[in-house]
């Protein structure tokens, strides 16, 4: 008997469905599995018959073709198994119940129980994307719920949480198991740093502040102990609350990774990644002969955070280039290209030399000139020009530090959060939504300059010899800081104040 049962599959990182078809027939026992399966799946062959029989069911006599469509898709993982044992015990007749309207997915042990998945929240999307509803029930591992009620709580989908094949065999017979319900979510809780708890640093907090609001990356340059990871680790704190298109395309990336628990079965907050400088290439990119995403790609509508950064390695600086530019990350493997996106803020903290007191007012820098520009020409000028600010954190003096007024994480949230809606409402015709991320042929219509800042303009652009991109970037930069004052037209002390967030790149580093 032939018997249809519906499942899905991973393309990249791009869900399909697969029908798995199973048939019967007369001849000694075999069990084989085709349609291009990779070995994780062949496997299942013993997984599902010691499963079947593990729960009680008659395991049918006979040969037992399993095959996996469209053939022409790669499939690989064990998750398949929930839906080969149903299409199993349908053919064999335990089972009578249509499944047409069903989606199977699942890890079985040995005793019939379903074992959780990676890459579920990628899978499902499959039944959206395509514009249709392919299935009414979805059959999955309970552990697995909490992340797909994000992307199916407003459809008519039941999410049925499994423990194990007998559960699931009864439901389809008629004694229904609960659909998962939202109550059931586990919260995860509010970042409790808060920028209030970093005394001083007030022209460093403006300039954070105008990075967020325009999603324009920034260079942090001070001494040991200035203070630079502190303001770092509470930057997503000021930052909007992610949309429910952003948490489903965070979470999908933790999802595929297997990054996601019952305890995180979401990501609601905007991720905080942080890397050093012994981090490696496919750490950071990603890659792996199981292509797993890297940092930039866990970063992903949140912040990548890149201390020492002049302490890393050329080329694993140089491979940001792509990701940066691009906002996704490419790996190609065995024939196949794995895309996956990095949309971040690219946050970075360096020593501004090999010893890091250069400039310090306490200690004494002992580094030569020439080891000064060795250790400055890691930052190239192609990756100085991907980088719209760059400031410099000091010590704190000690009025500063004991005195009571500071700047508040709910204070910085606020004004991030009334520039991003004047961002909204000038590009609601556009794909994108800060000015850090303007297209080029758009600076002209959305960087209106005065008669005054047009001079300025182009006497920087003559006198520094800037590259075309950090012209570009300047006005991006003094837009997003016009716009923290509500300021339609860009004055030229909106560029002053953008050109001296730029000093560092334009001047010192390019001159290397």
């Amino acid at each position: 008997m032939l018997t249809k049962v519906k499942s899905l599959t991973l393309m990249g990182t791009e869900g399909s469905i697969v029908e798995i078809e199973t048939d019967i027939g007369r001849g000694m026992p075999y069990f084989t599995v085709i349609g291009l399966a990779d070995a994780s799946v062949k496997e299942a062959a013993e997984r599902v018959k010691r499963a079947i029989l593990n729960s009680g069911f008659e395991y049918p006599k006979g040969r037992i073709t399993v095959n996996l469509s469209p053939a022409y898709v790669h499939k690989k993982g064990s998750h398949y198994d929930l839906g080969i044992a149903i299409g199993v015990l349908s053919a064999s007749k335990v089972l009578s119940e249509n499944t047409d309207d069903k989606l199977f997915l699942g890890e079985l042990s040995l005793n019939g129980k379903v074992l959780p998945i990676n890459g579920v929240l990628s899978m499902l999307m499959a039944i959206l994307e395509n514009g249709e509803i392919m299935a009414k029930e979805i059959f999955l591992p309970k552990e697995n719920c909490a992340e797909v009620f994000l992307l199916t709580e407003d459809l008519p989908i039941e999410l049925i949480p499994t423990d194990n094949l007998k559960e699931v065999v009864a439901h389809l017979r008629g004694e229904k198991i609960e659909p998962y319900k939202d109550e059931e979510r586990i919260h995860q809780e509010e970042m409790t740093l808060d920028f209030c708890d970093v005394k001083g640093h007030l022209a460093a907090k403006e300039a954070i502040m105008t990075a967020l609001a325009g999603m324009h990356n920034i260079l942090m340059i001070g001494s040991p102990g200035s203070g630079k990871t502190m303001l770092a680790k509470r930057i997503t704190g000021i930052l909007p609350s992610m949309n429910w298109q952003e948490q489903v395309e965070t979470s999908r990336i933790y999802s595929y990774a297997g990054r996601l628990s019952a305890y995180m079965p979401s990501i609601k907050k905007r991720p905080f990644r942080y890397t050093d400088s012994r981090i490696t290439r496919a750490a950071l990119l990603g890659g792996g002969n199981v292509v797993m995403p890297g940092e930039v790609s866990f970063a992903h509508n949140g912040v990548l955070f890149l201390d020492e950064m002049l302490e890393t390695p050329s080329k694993i600086l140089e491979a940001l280039r792509e990701p940066m530019e691009e906002r996704e990350v490419r790996i190609i493997r065995g024939g196949s290209c794995v895309a996956f996106p990095a949309d971040f803020i690219l946050v970075g903290a360096t020593n501004p030399c090999r010893c890091g007191y250069l400039g310090d007012d306490f200690h004494q820098c002992v580094c030569q000139q020439g080891d000064i520009d060795n250790y400055r020409s890691k930052l190239s000028g192609a990756i100085a020009d991907r980088i719209d600010i760059c400031i410099e954190i000091n010590r704190v003096d000690y009025e500063s530090l004991t005195g009571t007024r500071t700047l508040s994480s709910k204070e910085m949230k606020e004004r991030v959060e009334q520039a991003r809606q004047i961002q909204r409402e000038r590009f609601k015709d556009h794909d994108f939504l800060c000015n850090g991320r303007i297209e080029d042929k758009y600076i002209e219509e959305f960087c209106e300059l005065s008669q005054a800042g047009q001079v300025f303009m182009e006497n920087i652009y003559k006198k520094l010899k800037i590259s075309p991109r950090r012209y570009y970037k300047l006005l991006k930069v003094a837009r997003t800081i016009a716009d923290m004052k509500e300021d339609r037209i860009i004055e030229m002390e909106h560029l002053a104040t953008a050109l001296h967030y730029t000093r560092f790149l334009t001047e010192e580093i390019r001159q290397v």
